[in-house]
């Protein structure tokens, strides 16, 4: 089984994957110009509002703040005591768990203002109807069963090699990621529902600091389709 590795990366931080006729079908892009299948009665909504989203460039930037705090625990764990290390540790994961529960406070909401991305990347960011150039869907490709079976084998390997070297260090500071990934599981199912569509926002005007002019949504079909719609009839149809 084959893992575009480059692709899933791109997608986390937001890029919109490269558009191909056989894509096109595949996928089932949507823009402004095809007629979206939802009944007449959806055209005439003028204010949308969800709290089931979640934003993509909120999980790439988390994923590097803990990989880039993880390895320089690592690095200096070694020489530090447990009188130490522990209360770091402690600090790391309840700031990294706070620090999730504010992401899943993400929601999206339109009105005639234009588009309201709350807690995107810990901001709210509004978009006027007229810097957006076109809205795409993309249906979420979840990690296959090899992605997962090889992360769990590469940390696996690592508490193996850190028990027989003796780096109990290193041990104490992975194992808080079990209790810590189960809490985040638990509150992610719980508030956030069939997240299988992806949602590419395009802006005309691209900041200078941002990867790219899209602005990546992963939501359900549903919410997909009203926030198409209901951004559609403020742009007038466009």
């Amino acid at each position: 089984m084959t893992i575009n590795v480059a692709e899933t990366i791109k997608k986390m931080m937001g890029w919109c994957p490269s558009v191909t006729p056989t894509g096109y079908a595949l996928n089932k892009q949507v823009i402004f110009e095809n007629p979206s299948q939802i009944p007449s009665n959806r055209s005439n909504v003028e204010k949308f509002e969800s709290n089931n989203v979640l934003f993509s460039a909120n999980t790439a930037v988390f994923t590097f703040c803990l990989i880039i705090s993880l390895n320089l625990v690592l690095m200096f764990s070694r020489n530090l005591d447990y009188a130490v290390l522990i209360p770091i540790l402690m600090l790391m994961y309840s700031l990294f768990y706070f620090l999730e529960v504010k992401m899943f406070q993400a929601s999206i909401s339109i009105d005639e203002n234009g588009v309201q991305l709350k807690s995107f990347e810990l901001r709210d960011v509004l978009l006027n109807y007229n810097d957006i150039k076109s809205v795409k869907t993309f249906k979420l490709n979840k990690p296959s069963i090899a992605l997962i079976a090889m992360a769990l084998i590469i940390i696996v390997a690592l508490l193996v090699f850190s028990v027989i070297t003796g780096e109990w260090k290193v041990i104490v500071s992975i194992a808080p990621m079990l209790p810590w990934y189960l809490l985040i599981k638990q509150r992610h199912d719980r508030e956030k529902h069939d997240l299988d569509t992806q949602l590419f926002i395009e802006s005309k005007k691209k900041k200078w600091y941002l990867f790219s002019p899209y602005y990546s949504v992963i939501t359900d079909p549903l919410t997909a389709s009203g926030i198409q719609d209901t951004i559609k009839n403020h742009r007038g149809g466009k």
